[in-house]
């Protein structure tokens, strides 16, 4: 899920190694091996944004998708290619505005009597 290609992929990884150890420890009182050995990593192959400017739109997509049509096979590698069409990414920015737009009138309204 990196569109600006900035090769961060190990780090990150190993950042949610880290996490998932310390709250191991924190919760459970006991350690447990995150290491790569015990719980491989993966870039997953999903749609991405082909501007600067989507990366929060393609974020909320992810989010939306996942939580609609939950990946239940986890066969590495993953590939996602096809999760969702770019039009709905697109349409989401309008999606976004008209409930901005229906909040803002609303609250207007609401606030006039």
């Amino acid at each position: 899920m990196d569109s600006l290609k900035l090769s961060l992929h190990e780090r990150v990884f190993k950042l949610l190694r880290d996490y998932l150890q310390a709250e191991w420890e924190v919760r459970r009182g006991s350690t447990r091996d995150f290491s790569p050995d015990q719980m491989q990593s993966s870039h997953c192959k999903v749609p991405l944004q082909d501007n600067s400017s989507d990366c929060g739109l393609y974020l909320l997509q992810y989010v939306e998708s996942f939580l609609k049509d939950p990946v239940v096979h986890f066969d590495l590698p993953l590939h996602l290619q096809k999760w969702f069409p770019r039009q709905q990414v697109r349409r989401k920015r309008d999606e976004i505005r008209d409930l901005v737009l229906y909040l803002h009138r609303n609250q207007n309204h609401g606030s006039d009597g």
